[in-house]
C-alpha cells in the first residue's frame, strides 16, 4: 500500500493562511494517509505568527471535530511547534507536555534579544537579521551561528521532544555573509556536533521541504542527508506548509534524494505509534 504523510503544517490558528479544515480537506484530496496539524505553540511575548494561550482549547477541540470527522478518509494528529527559550524552558514545557497532543517539535527561532528586550527570529526578514547580528553579536556572523547551535544541542538534551524541526534553519539567512559557508569545517564540525546528540537522544530529525522549490535547499541542507544516513537517525519528510496547497511541497523531490543515498525508511504516525515506512511505499504525487 503506497503510504503519504506530512506532520508539520500550520492553519489560521497561527500563522497559516486558511482554516484547519481547508488544509486536512486538502490533504484528503490528495491521498495522504496520515496528516499532522502542528501550530506554533504560545509564547510569553507577543508575535504575530504564534497562537494565543486562549486558543488552545478551541485548536485541540477542531482537532477532534475533524478527526472524527474524516477518520474514514484520513489518520489525523494534532501536535504543536514548540519554541525552545532556555530561560523558560521548564515551565514551557512542562506545560505542553500536559496537553494531549501526539507529538512535539522542538524548533529554535529566537537565540536572543536586541538591547531594548525585543525578540527577533532568526527565520524572520534579512535586514532584520543583518540588524541581530551587529547589535546583538558585534557583527560576528559565526559568533551568532554558534549561539543557534549551542541552543540547539540544550534543547535536544534538556527536552523531550519527539521530533526536531529544521535544525539548521540558521543557514538560510547566514547565507548573505560572505564569511560564511555551509561547507567551512567550523560549521560543518557544529551539525556534526549536533546531529551526535540527536542520536544519542533517539529523536526524530525533520527533513524540512520549506525552502526546497524557492531557494533548492531543504533544512537540513542536503549536503548532510549522507552523514544522517551514517549515523542511522530517523527522518521524517514534512512541508511546514502555511498553504493548503503546499502540503506536498517537496516531499517526492526529498523522498527520492534520500532513496538515492540508502535512506530506505522515514519514521510516521501510523494507528497512532512511531512506525517506519519504506520509502519506496510513499507514492508519486498527481497534481
Amino acid at each position: 500500500m503506497q503510504y503519504l504523510s506530512n506532520f508539520h503544517s500550520h492553519c489560521s490558528f497561527c500563522d497559516g493562511h486558511a482554516s484547519m479544515e481547508a488544509f486536512v480537506q486538502y490533504a484528503v484530496s490528495k491521498g495522504f494517509k496520515a496528516y499532522g496539524i502542528s501550530s506554533h505553540a504560545p509564547v510569553s511575548f507577543t508575535t504575530r505568527w504564534a497562537m494565543n494561550y486562549d486558543d488552545l482549547p478551541e485548536y485541540l477541540q477542531e482537532y477532534r471535530r475533524l478527526k472524527a470527522k474524516h477518520s474514514p478518509e484520513i489518520e489525523l494528529y494534532v501536535g504543536l511547534e514548540i519554541d525552545f527559550l532556555p530561560e523558560e524552558k521548564d515551565a514551557v514545557f512542562q506545560m505542553h507536555s500536559s496537553l494531549p497532543l501526539d507529538y512535539r517539535i522542538g524548533s529554535i527561532h529566537y537565540i536572543d534579544s536586541f538591547p531594548d528586550g525585543t525578540r527577533w527570529n532568526v527565520d524572520g526578514d534579512p535586514k532584520t537579521f543583518k540588524k541581530a547580528t551587529a547589535e546583538v553579536f558585534g557583527g560576528d556572523i559565526k559568533k551568532l551561528v554558534k549561539c543557534f547551535y549551542t541552543q540547539t544541542c540544550e534543547m535536544i538534551d534538556t527536552c523531550s521532544f519527539d521530533i526536531i524541526g529544521h535544525m539548521d534553519k540558521v543557514a538560510g539567512n547566514s547565507a548573505q555573509y560572505p564569511e560564511f559557508s555551509i561547507t567551512d569545517k567550523w560549521y560543518i564540525d557544529l551539525v556534526k556536533d549536533t546531529l551526535t546528540l540527536i542520536k544519542e537522544k533517539g529523536i526524530i530529525l525533520e527533513i524540512n521541504t520549506k525552502a526546497l522549490h524557492r531557494k533548492r535547499v531543504t533544512f537540513p541542507h542536503q549536503q548532510f542527508y549522507s552523514l544522517i544516513k551514517e549515523m542511522q537517525i530517523p527522518v521524517m519528510v514534512n512541508s511546514d506548509c502555511h498553504c493548503p496547497d503546499l502540503i506536498p511541497s517537496g516531499l517526492e523531490e526529498t523522498y527520492q534524494a534520500l532513496s538515492a543515498l540508502g535512506i530506505k525508511s522515514v519514521r510516521i504516525l501510523k494507528q497512532g505509534k512511531w512506525t517506519d515506512m519504506p520509502i519506496e511505499q510513499t507514492p508519486c504525487l498527481v497534481s
